[in-house]
C-alpha cells in the first residue's frame, strides 16, 4: 500500500471512528433498519433507553421489539414500517408510541431518513428519535383541563334555563296540590314536586362538577350517610347482590356538604350494581387513616394528615385500562344512553365533589374481577350540640307584592299560587315597565321579587333603580344560577334575601315572614 493510500485509509478510519463515537454517545435514539423492518444498527443510547443490548436486538424486527402492533390511542402500527418506505415525505417527521423491553409505553418523536440503493430504490431508513412522553402527558392533562372547563361552562350556561323550567313544574304542581279536592290528586301533585326537585339535583351535580355554586359546609357523619344510602339500595338492588357494610372508622366525621357526598356514594353503588348483572357482593367500608407525607392520587394532591377512607368494592365485570382512563370524564358511559342507565355524569360529579371537599377519589379495577373505588376525606370533629331552642315555623303575613321575571310561565304560576295563599300579586315581564309602574305605586307594595337575569336590566340594576324611588324598599332576588361571590355582592347592596330556583312556596314564605316582620 502506498504512503498516500495509507494516509487516506488512516483518515477514513479516523473519520469513521469520530462518526461512530458521535452516534454512540449522542443523547438521542439512533437506529437503522432495512426494507423488511429488520434492525441493523442500534446505538448505545437506544440500548439503554429500550433495555436491549445490541446482540439482543440487531437482526430482530422492529414490530417484535420496540414498535407495538397498536397504540393506546387505537391506531394500528403494523403497516407503519412499509408505509415509511412507500411515502418517505409523509414520515420525514413522525410521532408514534413505542414500547420498552419491560412493557412500558413511551412516545417518541422520530426523524426518518430513507436509505436508497444505487438504482434509487428504498432499502431501509435511518431513524433518530427523542423521548417526548412527559410532554405528551402534559398535553393530555391540558386537554383534559380544557375539556373540564368546557363542561363547566356548559353547566353554567344551561343551569339558569333548566332551573326555570323545573321551577315552573314545581309551581304548577303546588297549585294543583293547593286546589285539589281529592286527597289522591294532592298526593300525586306532591310526587311531581318531589320528582322535579330530584331533577333539580342534576343541575346541582353539573354545577358541582364545574365547581361553581354555593355550598354550606358543616360537620357530617359519614356513617349516617352510608346508612341512608344502604337503606335506599336495599330496596332497589336485585336479591342476587349481597351488601356488606364494615363501619370501622372510630371517628366518622368530616367537614363538607352531606348531600354531595351521599350522591357520590349512591352513584358508586349504582355503578357497582350495573357491573354485577349476574349477582355478586358489594362491600362498603370506612376506616380512619393517617398520611405521614403528602401523596398523589391521580390529579389529587393529598396533604399529610388525618383522613376518613371510604371503600366501595364490587365483584363485578371490572374495567380494562382504556375504560379506566375515561371513567371520570363527563358524559362517558359504557352502558349506552338508550339503556336508561344514565348520561355518564355520576363519576364525573363524584370527581368534582372530591375536589370541592379537598379529598380524593381513585379506582383499581381488573376485567372480570371487579372494581374498588376509594375516597379520602379530611377528618373532621364531632358537631357541637346546639344550645339554641327549636324554632317554630313562621307564617308569612298577607302582603302586596310585585314580581318581575322575563319567564311568562314563572309569572303565571306565581300569580296563581301566591294569590291562593292570600297575597295580592302584580306581575311584569319587562323590567322597564315594572320600574315605571313602581314609580307611581311604590307605596302600595310591601315586597318586590326580582329575577336576576333579565333583558334591558338585571335584577340588581332594577333594584338600584327602585331604591332611588323608595330607599326603604324590601326585595328578594331569585335566579336559576347561583354564584357565591355574586350572592354576597347582591346582599351587600341592600337586597333582603336571595333564593335559588327552583324553590317551593314554603321556602319563599319563610323568607317573606323574616323580611316583613323585621324592622
Amino acid at each position: 500500500m502506498s504512503r498516500e493510500s495509507a494516509q487516506l485509509y488512516s483518515q477514513l478510519k479516523a473519520s469513521e471512528e469520530r462518526y461512530r463515537e458521535l452516534v454512540e454517545n449522542a443523547n438521542a435514539i439512533i437506529l437503522r433498519w432495512n426494507r423488511d423492518g429488520i434492525i441493523t444498527f442500534f446505538n448505545e443510547y437506544a440500548q439503554k433507553f429500550f433495555g436491549y443490548s445490541a446482540d439482543e436486538i440487531i437482526g430482530k424486527h422492529v414490530m417484535d421489539t420496540i414498535v407495538p402492533e397498536g397504540e393506546t390511542t387505537g391506531r394500528d402500527l403494523r403497516p407503519l414500517m412499509d408505509d415509511i418506505c412507500q411515502h418517505p415525505e409523509k414520515y420525514a417527521f413522525n410521532i408514534n408510541e413505542n414500547v420498552k423491553r419491560n412493557g412500558e409505553r413511551v412516545w417518541i418523536n422520530w426523524t426518518n431518513k430513507i436509505l436508497l440503493d444505487e438504482s434509487g430504490e428504498p432499502i431501509g431508513a435511518l431513524s433518530i428519535g427523542s423521548d417526548i412522553t412527559k410532554q405528551r402527558l402534559l398535553e393530555e392533562e391540558l386537554r383534559q383541563a380544557q375539556k373540564m372547563q368546557a363542561i363547566g361552562q356548559l353547566a353554567g350556561g344551561i343551569s339558569h334555563d333548566f332551573n326555570n323550567l323545573i321551577h315552573g313544574i314545581i309551581g304548577y304542581a303546588e297549585i294543583i296540590e293547593k286546589i285539589a279536592s281529592q286527597h289522591e290528586v294532592g298526593q300525586q301533585a306532591r310526587r311531581i314536586i318531589s320528582t322535579a326537585t330530584s331533577a333539580a339535583n342534576l343541575t346541582q351535580q353539573l354545577m358541582t362538577f364545574a365547581r361553581k355554586g354555593s355550598y354550606q359546609f358543616k360537620q357530617c357523619n359519614l356513617h349516617d350517610l352510608v346508612a341512608d344510602t344502604t337503606s335506599i339500595i336495599k330496596h332497589t338492588f336485585p336479591r342476587n347482590i349481597d351488601l356488606n357494610t364494615r363501619l370501622d372508622a372510630h371517628t366518622p366525621y368530616f367537614l363538607g356538604e352531606a348531600t354531595q357526598i351521599k350522591n357520590a356514594l349512591l352513584n358508586l353503588c349504582l355503578n357497582a350494581r350495573d357491573a354485577m348483572p349476574k349477582g355478586g357482593t358489594l362491600t362498603i367500608q370506612t376506616e380512619n387513616v393517617t398520611l405521614n407525607t403528602q401523596i398523589q392520587v391521580g390529579e389529587f394532591k393529598v396533604p399529610n394528615g388525618e383522613y376518613l377512607r371510604l371503600r366501595i368494592e364490587d365483584t363485578g365485570n371490572g374495567m380494562d385500562e382504556d375504560v379506566m382512563s375515561h371513567i371520570f370524564e363527563p358524559f362517558f358511559t359504557t352502558k349506552g344512553v338508550s339503556s336508561g342507565a344514565g348520561m355518564g355524569m355520576g363519576l364525573a360529579t363524584s370527581y368534582g365533589t372530591m375536589h370541592l371537599h379537598r379529598g380524593a377519589i381513585s379506582c383499581i379495577s381488573t376485567p372480570d374481577k371487579g372494581s374498588l373505588f376509594e375516597i379520602l376525606l379530611p377528618l373532621g370533629e364531632p358537631p357541637l350540640a346546639s344550645s339554641k331552642p327549636a324554632t317554630t315555623r313562621a307564617t308569612a303575613p298577607k302582603i302586596t307584592m310585585l314580581i318581575v321575571d322575563d319567564e311568562a310561565m314563572v309569572l303565571t304560576y306565581s300569580e296563581q299560587l301566591f294569590s291562593l295563599h292570600g297575597h295580592q300579586v302584580y306581575t311584569f315581564s319587562s323590567p322597564m315597565e315594572a320600574l315605571s309602574y313602581y314609580r307611581d305605586h311604590w307605596r302600595d307594595f310591601d315586597l318586590v321579587v326580582l329575577d336576576m337575569l333579565m333583558p334591558e336590566m338585571n335584577g340588581q340594576q332594577l333594584f338600584e333603580a327602585m331604591k332611588q324611588v323608595n330607599p326603604k324598599i324590601k326585595a328578594i332576588i331569585s335566579s336559576g344560577y347561583s354564584n357565591e361571590k355574586r350572592i354576597e355582592e347582591i346582599l351587600s347592596s341592600g337586597i333582603c334575601a336571595y333564593v335559588t330556583k327552583p324553590f317551593t312556596y314554603d321556602v319563599l314564605e319563610q323568607k317573606i315572614a323574616q323580611i316583613i316582620t323585621t324592622p
